[in-house]
């Protein structure tokens, strides 16, 4: 797999890059001369380049309001069982520059997140959330094939509502291919770092059909291996113990009745390399390895007083995602305890029965409401609920959130 993708990787660079001359002396390794090199092509305008640069960025304030209880017992806000707040004000700031030119591209996104506050703000939240580049190795009527390398988050590329929330740290291959009477064909396949220091990569691929025969059906398909063998840290061989398949259908069109775009969606996942779930005082002798998820999504955001809805149920059993990519309503989870260790961030010691939590073993419902007031200002609103999906093992959760969000996007 590993040797594919490195060959498929050096087409890229040889073909998207061919037609950007180096006018230096390529045999020179001199490292001055390289740099000198660089320090030109970044005074080179974007006039003298060719291509299409934009800057746009976007503010944010926040709200969320939090109830969650464990064992009956408040976890957020005063006299609680932690130091978080159940009352949390956030300001986010956006910048996003987009640079195009025939068959070369690049993104990088700045996100400055900071708590509001005095006493319980800050002003160093600095995140580069986005930094890729791309090209365009065949450019048909009806078949692209691109490559990207560089970093982004796995849910802007892959789709689900309860995985793909991890930083993807690697280089991806899209191919896309229409047929008229058939649909919309499109495969994505990329590789990611997970850790150097243990030399921990992960895989990662989406096939998909949209428009199936100009119905609006659509069905996709995706897998991702987070799974490597470690010789003597079981803690670290069980955190990524993770091989999913996800199923993904729906329908997405305007429906003339309503005269709204909606979006009809049922997904099915599979953690195919769980193993039976243990702890330190107890083997449960099963594995918790199943989730699936439904929703519909009403109307888009196009221009002011645009509204647009999304209403999905979670169904999420404790080992069917991983505490580091789960991206669904969760159960709050405010003392940070791990499935598998007493940290979920996958260090502490290993964990007993009546204590373990993670961020999945879930049910809930999530609501979100989009309102454009102008065409540069929207209101978003979420409201989440859910609770255990099992109570075989850990303390029994209670989890409710609200969020309201004014974003200005200039």
């Amino acid at each position: 797999m590993k040797r594919i993708i490195f060959f498929l990787l050096s087409i890229f660079f040889v073909s998207a890059f061919a037609q950007d001359p180096f006018e230096g002396k390529h045999e020179d390794p001199d490292m001055d001369a390289l740099r000198k090199w660089i320090r030109e092509k970044r005074m080179i305008s974007i006039k003298e380049l060719g291509g299409d640069l934009s800057i746009s960025g976007e503010v944010r304030v926040e709200y969320q309001g939090f109830n969650e209880k464990k064992n009956g017992i408040r976890q957020r806000g005063e006299s609680s069982a932690t130091v978080n707040p159940n009352n949390a004000f956030d300001v986010e700031a956006n910048l996003i520059l987009d640079y195009h030119a025939d068959r070369i591209w690049t993104v990088i996104k700045l996100e400055f997140d900071n708590d509001m506050g005095i006493d319980s703000g800050i002003t160093n939240g600095l995140d580069l959330e986005k930094a890729y580049f791309g090209g365009r190795m065949i450019d048909g009527e009806t078949f692209n094939f691109d490559g990207e390398l560089g970093r982004r988050n796995l849910s802007d590329v892959f789709d689900s509502k309860i995985e793909f929330s991890s930083i993807f740290d690697g280089g991806l291959f899209r191919f896309n291919k229409a047929f008229e009477s058939i649909g919309s064909f499109y495969v994505s396949l990329g590789a990611f770092l997970i850790s150097d220091f243990y030399k921990h990569f992960g895989e990662v691929t989406e096939i998909g059909l949209l428009d199936i025969s100009n119905t609006g059906f659509f069905v996709k398909y995706s897998f991702i291996n987070w799974k490597k063998f470690f010789d003597s840290d079981g803690e670290r061989k069980q955190r990524f113990n993770f091989g999913n398949s996800q199923l993904l259908i729906g329908y997405q069109g305007l429906i003339t009745k309503w005269n709204k775009f909606t979006k009809i969606y049922l997904g099915g996942l599979m953690n195919h390399l769980a193993k039976n779930l243990k702890f330190t005082d107890a083997n449960l002798h099963k594995k918790y390895n199943l989730a699936w998820y439904a929703g519909i999504s009403v109307g888009r955001i196009l221009q002011a007083r645009d509204w647009a809805i999304d209403v999905n149920f979670q169904y999420v059993m404790p080992q069917a995602v991983s505490d580091f990519d789960a991206s669904g309503i969760s159960k709050g989870n405010a003392a940070n305890v791990g499935l598998y260790t007493t940290n979920v961030n996958g260090t502490g010691n290993p964990i007993a029965r009546a204590d373990a939590v993670g961020e999945a073993n879930y049910k809930g419902f999530s609501f979100d409401l989009l309102y454009a007031i102008t065409n540069n200002l929207t209101l978003f609103q979420s409201f989440e609920i859910s609770n255990n999906q099992t109570k075989s093992f850990g303390p029994n959760m209670s989890f409710k959130k609200y969020e309201m969000e004014f974003i200005y996007a200039f």
